[in-house]
């Protein structure tokens, strides 16, 4: 059994007084709602990718100020036999969803990536969980779980909070498939998350997710969207 913290008793102890709570509010509303609303004005003038590695690189920043990124904390323990076995189960059966779903609302992009341009395909595939998932599991999970569970507690509603704000940061893109895609998604990272309690873990789902979506066809629209036009 392992000691108790003493510092993160503290920092419990902290941020349930009514004015951390309120001051969580006000940088949550800000930080998920205030900034991809503001993105929208400035979409064409500014990729996202340098934007969510600057936020990733705040939250690492904040989560090692309260001692959760060092150690086993940030990336978390190996996940069990059952857990892997989930995982990929749900991911085989989400996949045929996708595909289907692609093959009825859009069967011209189905596999045009890997068909049409396989080097910047193969590319893709590596550099998106790097530069993408992995900053994106550092906001939404490792930093949002740990900033905010005096707002949504612990459980189902820090999963739904967190999937939520997934899924909102994508308006960004302007179509529906991509809010669709990324709150089952988002859904899906955050309660990996919750029951791994390991950052690689879920990361590594959003990118088997994120690079079959890519592959399969439907990747125009949780990248470009009409972002581009």
């Amino acid at each position: 059994m392992e000691a108790p913290n003493i510092h993160d008793a503290g920092v419990e102890k902290d941020e349930t007084s009514g004015r951390m709570r309120v001051f969580r509010a006000l940088e949550f509303t800000a930080v998920f709602i205030g900034l991809p609303l503001l993105y929208l004005c400035f979409r064409d003038l500014l990729h996202p990718i340098p934007v969510i590695l600057c936020l990733a690189a705040g939250s690492t920043f904040l989560l090692k100020h309260d001692g959760f990124a060092a150690g086993r904390g940030f990336l978390g323990e190996s996940p069990s036999r059952k857990q892997t076995l989930f995982m990929l189960g749900r991911f085989a059966f989400m996949a045929m969803l996708i595909v289907l779903f692609t093959l009825f609302h859009d069967p011209a992009r189905f596999l045009t990536f890997p068909r049409t341009t396989p080097v910047l395909w193969l590319i893709v595939m590596v550099v998106y969980p790097i530069f993408s998932v992995l900053p994106q599991g550092i906001v939404f999970r490792a930093f949002f779980f740990r900033r905010y569970k005096c707002l949504f507690g612990k459980g189902w509603g820090m999963i739904g909070a967190s999937g939520l704000m997934f899924c909102f940061a994508h308006i960004i893109f302007l179509n529906p498939v991509s809010l669709l895609l990324t709150l089952v998604g988002g859904i899906i990272f955050a309660h990996t998350y919750l029951t791994s309690k390991s950052l690689w873990f879920s990361s590594l789902e959003h990118a088997l997710y994120g690079d079959f979506v890519f592959t399969i066809g439907l990747g125009y629209y949780i990248y470009q969207g009409t972002m581009m036009h």
